[in-house]
């Protein structure tokens, strides 16, 4: 466009005059110039030189060259998701929660079935070396025996084993200090109250025998609390409320920290106010 209105002007310039013949040539001179310079980038002598000698170079990279374009068409290997994008932290910690979960799980279903699995283990265990050793058991281990027989509730033989006890108890003194007369007595009591609990869980239950046990238990240990509460809860199915809420706070004296004693003893007084029914005083009292 630049041309072609530079050549109209020179033109019009000529035809008005001779006189702007050469003015006109000029012009179109001026126009062609203009043209090239936009289109025709010239090139410094200088920097011709460095490039003719990159270019005699050539024939000889040209090995080089068709390496490097045949290792970029060739096929990439195929990468599994662990190679191309390494570990996924979430997916290892979901399958480890998932097992943990999963096991522990299994635990408490399973947990009953072990404890008495391993009590048993533990009875025969101390069963062999009764007959292995008769003449080295003491009435302790006795004791011990029969307490893991209320725990499987097998309350006969629990009972066999406190009556055994109580006829050689004088040999326990063998086992403990000379002076210590309070734990000889702590002994005798939870012998006593071990056995009442046998009594009450037989079947048909010995309730006044229990109850004669649980009265010898505090015989020999007053402050008692396994044997008080075991007290007040026969108080409390007897209907004698008051009783077994000052049975029931004596022992919560010496253990202020049992929730289970805590629980009978406010029962106990929900019950003298008459805020119980008779139905949940025997639930409670059973």
């Amino acid at each position: 466009q630049a041309f072609a209105s530079s050549f109209g002007r020179a033109a019009r310039m000529a035809g008005q005059s001779r006189r702007g013949s050469r003015a006109a040539s000029a012009a179109l001179l001026a126009s062609l110039a203009f043209l090239v310079s936009e289109h025709v980038s010239f090139v410094p002598a200088g920097a011709i030189g460095p490039r003719v000698e990159g270019l005699s170079s050539l024939p000889e990279r040209l090995p080089e060259l068709g390496a490097q374009i045949a290792l970029a068409d060739s096929p990439t290997p195929d990468l599994t998701p662990l190679e191309k994008y390494g570990p996924d932290p979430f997916f290892y910690t979901y399958i480890i929660v998932s097992v943990l979960v999963v096991v522990v799980s299994l635990y408490l279903i399973t947990k009953p079935f072990w404890e008495q699995r391993w009590l048993i283990e533990k009875i025969n265990a101390q069963k062999l070396k009764f007959i292995t050793n008769e003449s080295e058991v003491t009435p302790k281990e006795q004791f011990e025996l029969g307490r893991m027989y209320n725990a499987l509730k097998d309350f006969p033989s629990a009972l066999a084993e406190f009556e055994e006890v109580e006829e050689d108890f004088d040999e326990i003194r063998a086992v403990l200090d000379p002076e210590d007369a309070m734990g000889a007595l702590a002994a005798r009591a939870q012998l006593h109250n071990s056995k009442g609990f046998a009594l009450m869980k037989l079947e048909p239950p010995r309730t006044a025998q229990a109850r004669r046990e649980f009265v010898r238990a505090v015989t020999y240990w007053p402050e008692y609390p396994e044997a008080l509460l075991n007290i007040g809860r026969e108080l409390m199915k007897r209907k004698r409320f008051e009783v077994a809420v000052r049975t029931l706070n004596t022992a919560l004296k010496w253990q202020p920290g049992n929730e289970d004693i805590a629980d009978f003893a406010e029962q106990a007084r929900k019950a003298m106010d008459g805020q119980l029914s008779e139905q949940e005083i025997k639930e409670i009292a059973a």
